[in-house]
């Protein structure tokens, strides 16, 4: 297996594989340059390529992507037997302390989002499709809210990932984030009842094939968007889904431990979830600074 194959089936797309690549072509050619072996490198040769990138005028956060590209392919040369161990590990990245993200919501705020959008009367849209997009928006700001789903969760969701009978929904894993099973709200459970069985067939004969997804659009993060540019209306403090993610996940840690948080927020890794804890919102557009780790 090439380094290609290894990362598609990590679940990179092909745009971030060109990207990687560049990045290591850079890396590898500045290694080159100075007679160093890539596989073969040390820690502090690791350290000055870095140093080099900051010298060159290179951004914290572009510096991090190719820190992140060069710790990939380190993980794929152990794979294959070619290197030892992953120095890339030991280079980190944190927040400067400045936040972008200003406010995050309480659970009473969250849930008074939710019926305020839910319950906007049917005679408000301007035709039986929109009232059936609306009643459809409503059951994806409900896993937005109660869930914390992301865009690229709502894209994979299949029918068969919500039961009913026993109120839980699947998020299947990705390149991001892990696999978990989670109880729905009871707010929501009718409302995604009546989607399953009565507004998503007369959606579906808008469609010309059918699909085992739960939304049928083409861009899903197009279709979060437009929900929350109507929540906006009547909460314009709202900023994004990553605010309302941001929010369910500190509510969490609130009433929860922090492997409980890290399993309900599909999170690989316990530090991105510890960041939610100290308030740093990692994961969230922020200014990136880039730190040796003996500094």
């Amino acid at each position: 297996m090439n380094f290609s194959a290894y990362r598609a089936g990590k679940g990179y797309t092909p745009s971030s594989i060109r990207v990687q690549d560049s990045h290591l072509r850079r890396y590898t050619g500045w290694c080159y340059e100075r007679g160093i072996t890539v596989k073969k490198i040390t820690y502090d040769q690791l350290l000055g390529f870095i140093d080099s990138e900051r010298e060159r005028g290179i951004a914290p956060g572009s510096i991090a992507q190719e820190v992140n590209s060069i710790r990939i392919y380190y993980d794929y040369l152990i794979k294959k037997g070619q290197a030892k161990k992953n120095l890339a590990n030991k280079i980190r990245i944190r927040d400067s302390g400045h936040k972008v993200l200003t406010e995050t919501f309480s659970v009473d705020k969250l849930e008074k989002i939710y019926q305020d959008y839910s319950n906007r009367p049917d005679w408000k849209h301007p035709s039986a499709r929109a009232v059936l997009l609306h009643k459809r928006n409503t059951v994806v700001l409900g896993f937005l809210i109660f869930q914390g789903f992301l865009s690229g969760n709502l894209a994979r969701l299949e029918m068969g990932h919500v039961d009913l009978k026993k109120s839980t929904v699947y998020i299947a894993s990705d390149r991001k984030t892990n696999a978990r099973i989670l109880s729905l709200q009871a707010a929501q459970v009718l409302t995604i009842k009546t989607y399953l069985e009565d507004v998503r067939p007369r959606l579906m004969e808008y469609q010309m094939e059918e699909s085992p997804l739960l939304f049928v659009v083409q861009k899903h993060g197009e279709m979060v968007r437009r929900i929350i540019k109507e929540v906006q209306r009547q909460h314009p403090q709202v900023t994004g889904s990553r605010q309302i993610r941001a929010s369910v996940i500190i509510a969490w840690l609130k009433t929860g431990n922090l492997r409980q948080t890290q399993y309900m927020a599909g999170h690989k890794s316990i530090r991105t979830t510890e960041s939610f804890r100290r308030g740093d919102l990692t994961g969230l557009v922020r200014q990136l600074e880039f730190f040796h780790p003996l500094k």
